[in-house]
Order: structure tokens, then C-alpha cells, then sequence
């Protein structure tokens, strides 16, 4: 899996292109960044490149704290202090098979750079503007900690999938949803500015995780009081692209980012006006 790197703020240098085989010197140069690494393309994965991904070891040599999805499309992955879950279908969470792998993950080693206090909105949407007012830089990528008793949650998740591969478009058409209230957990997320375009999920992509371990997801709706709020500011972008013949088959011009809004950024409370 080759790498390129795309720095995002002054005074770091860019690193050279490097290959699997030289994964772990990557690694380093990563953290010492505090690079956001990303597994692949966003529209990649939205034109069904669903397989042929990076190992999920592999993957934790990039980083402790992240989300993303499992071959076949399989449900939510969640990366959250160094351990990997899988918010399935049918609403439960599970530790995934350590060789599996990840065709899409964003991930990296989360080290705290500020934090919000008593914290609390009344939507996803309300999160995400209060967010922008708030983190300190516009166009730079964020990683972001929620921890909170949450008073409600609406999350989604997809089944496996089979070849001939649908678009993920397509797929989210029949996610399975389901809504939880009163539960303990962390949600798990990234802020990428609007100049990634749709090398990831422009704004913000949201996943959770509940203190048991028993349930989670990728977040469409959330409201919580009193919430204690953490953010990482990553200094570079590394992206992992793919040497798989079907990523070098897919034609990124084909996805709109309607699609990829409509695909990531769903808002339950988009439905109900």
C-alpha cells in the first residue's frame, strides 16, 4: 500500500513516499506529525470498493483512536485506546477477528491538544456548529473525544455485503437504525476541513461507542448535557493509497459530494422537518 502525505500546517516537513514494506519507519514519521493516516479514499469506498483492504493490525501501527468500516462493508469500526470494535447490524458490538481487514479507516494517535467542559447541545447539528465557533483553527483536521451520560442517540449500521459490490449510496438506503437513550459512552470523531473535498468526509463523521462495550455505531442524531469534550489538532494528512486492482479501477469523478453527504453526514433531525 503506497502513502502520500499532504501537510496541512506550517513547519513540517514532508515526508518521502514510502511502501508497506517500510511501514513501520512511516509509522513513526506519522506520530511524530500527529498525522491523521487514512486508509484509503472516501470515494473509493462510496463506488463499492468494499474488499482488498489494509489489515486491521497493520492499521494499529498508525494509530490508538479512529473509525471507520470492515471488509464487506460489516458494520461500524470503531478505534478507541488502542482496541479495535465492531458495531454490527443488528445493534451489538463485538471484538472483530484481528486478521481481518479495512478497505476505509481514519485513524491516529490521540494526544490531547485542548478541551471543552460541561458541554452540551440538543442535535448533531447544534454539535457540529458549535464545534466551528469553537476549535481553535478552520482548515485544519481534528480528531475529537465526547465522553457523557447521552439522553439520546440515534446510530446506524450496515450488513455485510456481496459481489457484485452495490454503491455505498445504494447501501445506506436500507442501513438498519435504531435509537438509544440514557446510555453512558464516548463518541469518536473526525473534523476534516472543506479543502479534502472528497479525499474524506468534508465536516464532521461521528461514531459511538457505549462505556459497556455492548452497543454503538455511526451517529445520526445525539443530544447529551454536561459533556466533557477532547480534540487532537492533526499537523498532516498521510493517506495509505490502495496497489488493489479495483481501486485502480474506480472512477472518483463518478461521486458527487451529495452522495458522500447523504452517504456520511446524515442528521437524524433532517428527517423530522
Amino acid at each position: 500500500m503506497l502513502s502520500a502525505i499532504i501537510v496541512a500546517s506550517a513547519g513540517c516537513a514532508p515526508a518521502p513516499l514510502t511502501v508497506e514494506g517500510n511501514q513501520a519507519a512511516a509509522s513513526k514519521e506519522a506520530v511524530a506529525d500527529d498525522s491523521l493516516v487514512q486508509y484509503s479514499l472516501i470515494t473509493a469506498l462510496a463506488a463499492g470498493d468494499y474488499a482488498d483492504g489494509v489489515s486491521l493490525r497493520d492499521m494499529l501501527a498508525d494509530g490508538d483512536f479512529g473509525i471507520g468500516t470492515f471488509d464487506q462493508l460489516e458494520g461500524e469500526l470503531i478505534l478507541l485506546e488502542g482496541k479495535v470494535f465492531q458495531a454490527l447490524a443488528d445493534g451489538t458490538v463485538k471484538e472483530p477477528d484481528p486478521n481481518r481487514s479495512t478497505p476505509f479507516a481514519a485513524v491516529t494517535y490521540f494526544q490531547e491538544d485542548g478541551r471543552m467542559d460541561d458541554l452540551s447541545v440538543a442535535t448533531l447539528q447544534h454539535l457540529d456548529e458549535l464545534l466551528d465557533d469553537r476549535l481553535p483553527r478552520r482548515n485544519s483536521p481534528y480528531a475529537v473525544r465526547i465522553d457523557a451520560m447521552f439522553d439520546q442517540l440515534t446510530l446506524r449500521s450496515v450488513p455485510a455485503q456481496s459481489e457484485p459490490f452495490p454503491p455505498l449510496v445504494e447501501v445506506v438506503k436500507t442501513q438498519a437504525v435504531w435509537e438509544k437513550k440514557s446510555v453512558r459512552g464516548t463518541m469518536i470523531g473526525f473534523r476534516c476541513p472543506t479543502w479534502v473535498g472528497t479525499l474524506n468526509v468534508p465536516g464532521y463523521h461521528w461514531h459511538f461507542l457505549s462505556d459497556d462495550r455492548k452497543s454503538g455505531g455511526h451517529v445520526l442524531g445525539c443530544q447529551f448535557q454536561k459533556a466533557t469534550l477532547t480534540y487532537d489538532e492533526c499537523e498532516s494528512l498521510l493517506i495509505r493509497i490502495p496497489e488493489s486492482k479495483r481501486f485502480d479501477a474506480f472512477n472518483a469523478a463518478e461521486i458527487k459530494k451529495t452522495d458522500i453527504d447523504v452517504i456520511e453526514r446524515q442528521r437524524a433531525e433532517e428527517g423530522k422537518k
